[in-house]
């Protein structure tokens, strides 16, 4: 900006420079012809700074406009990979895999109701007798589960749409941008703990813009941004479902 502003005001300089020495130097009958040649170059001059001002401007709207559906389409498969996770154990990293998931499990639901029973094997110890109702004696929490009845992944997840058909990949307009899924596990002590991973290049969904600008996307470090080079979900190298996207376009932990 600071740049734009010296050469605007260079620019004014040079014309006021110019119109001087017409009005010292030049021919009175050339002067109209001129003043019109300088006005035309004012005109192109002014149009290409406001161009080069607003190109970033439109860039930024058109930019988090498609990271907003990348994220939309990131935060749809992490959905699926803990539904997919919490019945399988693991991630997986096929996509047909994730549909027949999707099409044929269900999940179950269960009611979970804290309460507080008699401690028999506490008040056994304590040498305590009591009555039903455990007056005298001790008492443990616990948690009462009961279920409640099944419900599809589809129905829970994704209703009325078939975009889970689709979740490796963002499409807007003719730009097609192929999201690289990875699942696996890695070792803690001596567990084996699932992991996955989700990447999209941010080059991919602005190949239609100024390469300059896309470069300078790519470079990227700032809070209100996505840093690097790529969109990403969840880690192959550590424990960790998080995107790497801020709070703005959604739900990051």
């Amino acid at each position: 900006m600071i740049t734009l502003i010296i050469i605007v005001v260079l620019l004014a300089l040079a014309i006021f420079g110019l119109v001087k020495l017409i009005d010292k130097f030049i021919n009175p009958k050339f002067k109209p012809v001129l003043s019109i040649l300088l006005w035309g170059i004012t005109v192109l001059f002014g149009y290409l700074i406001y161009q080069s001002i607003q190109a970033p401007i439109e860039f930024d709207k058109l930019k988090e406009k498609r990271f907003q559906v990348a994220v939309n389409k990131m935060l749809d498969i992490k959905a699926v990979q803990m539904a997919f996770k919490s019945i399988n154990g693991r991630y997986t990293d096929n996509l047909d895999t994730l549909i027949n998931f999707i099409e044929n499990e269900k999940f179950t639901i269960i009611e979970r109701k804290d309460t507080s029973v008699i401690d028999v094997e506490k008040n056994r110890a304590f040498g305590l007798t009591v009555d039903a109702k455990g007056t005298g004696g001790y008492f443990k929490d616990i948690v009462v589960t009961k279920e409640l009845g099944k419900v599809s992944i589809k129905d829970s997840l994704f209703k009325d749409s078939d975009r889970y058909k689709r979740l490796n990949v963002v499409k807007i307009g003719d730009i097609v941008a192929k999201i690289d899924m990875k699942a696996g596990f890695i070792k803690r002590d001596d567990l084996k703990i699932p992991v996955f991973e989700a990447k999209l290049e941010k080059a991919t969904l602005l190949t239609d813009q100024d390469p300059n600008l896309v470069e300078k996307e790519k470079k990227v470090v700032s809070v209100e941004g996505i840093n690097g080079e790529m969109i990403i979900l969840g880690s192959m190298e550590e424990v960790n479902l998080s995107g790497n996207w801020p709070k703005k376009y959604g739900n990051n932990e």
